[in-house]
């Protein structure tokens, strides 16, 4: 006989539990009913959700309770998001409320939260289509209402920091059913216009009903298509739209969008006047240091003039020509004294034999003789040749004679060696390898990399 298990009340109880919490169509599901059995909370709300089929219980503890925005009364329709779980102690499963609204408000949420959801898998969300704002426009849009108070706000708050400026609006309604499609032809018009370099779009506060055309997926895609970036300014700090999420920027309120979009003219200024001031003490010294390397260049010139080093070098090649005419005679003697010697020996020794080989060993000594003296002068010729073209390569007539000049400012007479010496309609004169040029500047600039 098989034996029967027999399970404890807390085994039951903690099946049914896992059962409830691990299905995922029992987690963060929102769920439609009337509050019943709801009584003020001390610390954490308990009530139950009914309708004509059934009864749930609900806790909602009170680090929830700070986003309920509206009173709790038995008998008001309300949408509520959750988890199904069990309470073990009661062997009792309910909902553990998260976010609560009146059905009204509720299905606006939800609408939003599903709309929000859908562009954000569409990527319209996504840094990498957010376009920057310019630094200082010179034309400023502004779709919103012409009769609310973020107009005159966004109005007085250009005007302060930046007046004179230019701007378009496009008056279109922020509330009610026709808004939506007003708000996005408002943004279309503007990028059609094309004459405008950034756009604020948004209203003041109010309530969720309020804002919602700035939820409406027209909304959303007029601000993803634009060509031009735009700001959303919508409603206060604490409030969130679709279109703060889908525009190149989101600022907490229309007067923050104005202060977004365009520095203080006074503050511009006085950053223009310590630009100019740094970049004048830039060039000073810059000035300074040029100065310095050219008196260090002149100073080594007179040191060290290259027509002194090719007076040394002709100096020298007249010694070194000198110097081995005196060798090669010395050479040319000491090769006659040889021969000198060894005429005798072959005159004391007369016998033919041995005649013919002398003969024959004075004919190879000449020849080495002769190779020998020829690859010297060779050797010698080369070092004069180098030595001539090195006095010749070091002569500024060289380099001007392959196609350099040089240039001095007139009357002066000073080398110009950078473009800042020289200013438009200056006159220079271009020293060339045969005669000069006298010429005018006609444009100076620097060399580009």
């Amino acid at each position: 006989m098989q034996k029967v298990h027999i399970y404890t009340v807390g085994e039951i109880t903690d099946y049914i539990k896992g059962t409830l919490e691990e299905d995922g169509r029992l987690q963060n599901i929102w769920i439609r009913g009337e509050i019943s059995n709801f009584k003020l909370p001390s610390r954490h709300l308990y009530f139950s959700l009914k309708d004509e089929g059934g009864l749930l219980s609900c806790v909602m503890f009170q680090d929830k309770l700070e986003r309920l925005q509206f009173d709790l009364e038995n008998g008001l329709e309300v949408i509520v998001r959750g988890n199904i779980g069990v309470y073990k102690p009661q062997g009792r499963y309910q909902l553990y409320a998260e976010e609560m609204f009146p059905v009204g408000k509720g299905l606006l949420y939800l609408n939003f939260e599903k709309l929000k959801e859908e562009l954000r898998k569409k990527g319209y969300f996504q840094p990498e289509h957010k376009l920057p704002l310019p630094y200082l426009p010179q034309r400023i849009g502004i779709a919103t209402s012409p009769k609310g108070a973020a107009i005159r706000d966004i109005l007085t708050v250009l005007n302060k920091r930046f007046p004179n400026l230019d701007i378009i609006i496009a008056p279109c309604r922020v509330q009610g059913d026709e808004a939506p499609e007003e708000i996005a032809e408002a943004i279309n018009n503007l990028n059609r216009y094309g004459k405008i370099d950034v756009i604020i779009v948004g209203r003041g506060g109010g309530s969720l009903e309020d804002l919602f055309a700035f939820n409406e997926r027209v909304v959303a895609e007029a601000i993803y298509n634009s060509r031009i970036p735009i700001i959303s300014a919508v409603g206060h700090e604490i409030d969130v739209t679709i279109a703060d999420f889908v525009a190149d920027e989101r600022v907490p309120t229309p007067s923050a969008a104005a202060q977004r979009v365009i520095p203080r003219k006074e503050e511009l200024k006085i950053k223009l006047k310590d630009k100019k001031d740094k970049l004048s003490y830039l060039i000073k010294k810059k000035k300074q240091l040029l100065c310095s390397n050219v008196e260090k260049l002149r100073n080594s010139l007179r040191r060290e003039h290259p027509q002194r080093k090719i007076r040394d070098l002709k100096q020298q090649m007249d010694d070194f020509r000198k110097n081995l005419r005196g060798y090669i005679n010395h050479q040319f003697q000491l090769k006659r004294s040889h021969l000198s010697h060894l005429e005798q020996r072959f005159i004391l020794l007369s016998p033919q034999k041995r005649y013919n080989l002398e003969k024959e060993k004075l004919k190879e000594k000449q020849e080495k003789l002769r190779i020998t003296v020829k690859t010297k002068l060779e050797k010698i010729k080369e070092k004069i040749n180098s030595y001539a073209n090195r006095i010749r390569d070091l002569s500024p007539l060289s380099i001007l004679e392959r196609g350099y000049s040089i240039c001095f400012s007139y009357p002066e007479g000073k080398v110009i060696r950078e473009y800042q010496q020289v200013k438009k309609k200056d006159k220079i004169r271009v020293k060339l390898y045969k005669g000069h040029l006298l010429s005018e500047v006609y444009k100076a600039e620097e060399e580009k990399k």
